[in-house]
């Protein structure tokens, strides 16, 4: 019996008009539908940039879908042109420093999927809650607790790695499992790359006894604002707010490279003439995998964010009585807030103890500096 040959590169009789290559012109046309959706680029930056940590870690579990080439040439573009590879914030969100005044639009992913991410306290639908969090010093900032996004990631990539040796263990084609393990190699590689954990992270370290406060909030019209203190601890939101630009010399021969391998491994799995399905199945199982990891919504922890579990939660009907009471708890907050949710000025009352509690604070200091704390008076007006 002649051996029997698994897979072999594609040749011009795939073009040829028989019913068999109908047959496989149907299968192609089905093929490129799930490896090039409309979105797919969206799910591979977003599923990766969920995963990634700020300190290296040796395994990121996105899993092998389609759409991997078409990501890596993406990769390039993004490399040279814009010279970011984090996707950009998906809701708009402003970042308010609490110590020097000053307020801007948020070019973080980390920090808008931390606003995006927020729940409402059980039973509140109307009002403004704003919640009060302080970061962790046990836990580094930026290295993501594993949830079960990051464990569904694992399973997903184990299930296909026992799909791919079921051809290898039945007929002895261990070309898909080979296919399968370098597309899952070459992942860990894209992930690799130190732009993405500088990009994500990009910030000053706040000093040693300093206090550093930032509100987060959607704007006018958000049910809730969230205000995070820092003592002495983890990185400087303000400046991850401010989205800096980061390069690395890796980043373009990098991307460079894996697109190349990307493309050659294309062309390999266009080979495969048998087991095909397995192929297919392997991408479909690992599309779900990365669409539900790129919309997933996930704690603060799971962010790279770590916060204390005591979470002081200010709610009232009336949004004024709400930053009335925030104002008590976290000096200039109430103070900073007005001017967000009530961009059309306040009421002669109202007014009246804002300036009261300006002139209260008049005296009061900032908290970054050019090393990583500054001193800007909060009379700065933005």
């Amino acid at each position: 019996m002649p051996p029997r040959h698994y897979w072999r590169l594609p040749s011009v009789d795939l073009f040829s008009r028989g019913p068999l290559s109908n047959a496989g012109e149907d299968f192609a046309q089905l093929r490129a539908q799930w490896t090039n959706p409309t979105d797919v680029l969206t799910i591979l930056t977003n599923a990766l940039a969920q995963l990634c940590s700020s300190h290296p870690r040796y395994f990121t579990p996105v899993a092998l879908s389609f759409g991997w080439v078409a990501y890596a040439f993406s990769a390039i573009l993004s490399a040279i042109g814009s010279r970011r590879l984090t996707p950009d914030p998906e809701i708009a969100c402003t970042l308010i420093d609490v110590g020097s005044n000053y307020s801007r639009d948020v070019h973080s992913w980390v920090l808008s999927r931390l606003v995006r991410d927020y729940e409402l306290p059980a039973g509140i639908s109307r009002g403004l809650t704003v919640s009060f969090y302080r970061t962790l010093r046990n836990k580094a900032m930026g290295v993501p607790d594993r949830d079960w996004v990051y464990w569904s990631g694992v399973i997903v990539i184990v299930l296909q790695l026992g799909i791919a040796t079921i051809p290898g263990v039945l007929n002895g084609d261990w070309v898909i499992f080979i296919l399968t393990f370098g597309g899952i190699v070459l992942i860990q590689l894209q992930a690799s790359l130190p732009q993405w954990r500088k990009e994500l992270w990009a910030g000053r370290k706040i000093k040693e006894k300093k206090h550093a406060v930032v509100c987060l909030t959607r704007g006018n019209g958000s049910l809730y604002a969230m205000v995070i203190r820092s003592d002495g601890c983890g990185i400087s939101m303000a400046d991850m707010a401010s989205g800096w630009e980061v390069k690395d010399r890796t980043t373009i021969p990098g991307t460079l490279i894996l697109a190349i391998l990307w493309l050659i491994h294309l062309f390999c799995t266009s080979g495969l003439q048998n087991d095909s399905w397995y192929s297919l199945l392997i991408g479909a199982i690992g599309m779900l995998q990365n669409a539900l990891a790129s919309g997933a919504r996930r704690s603060p922890g799971a962010l790279g964010i770590h916060l204390e579990e005591k979470v002081k939660h200010i709610h009232k009907e009336k949004v004024f009585e709400a930053l009335v009471e925030a104002e008590k708890e976290e000096e200039n907050v109430g103070i900073l807030l007005t001017d967000v949710y009530f961009p059309g000025g306040l009421r002669p009352e109202e007014e009246t103890w804002k300036k009261r509690k300006i002139a209260e604070s008049a005296g009061g200091a900032g908290i970054l500096d050019n090393e990583g704390v500054s001193s800007n008076p909060i009379s700065e007006q933005n």
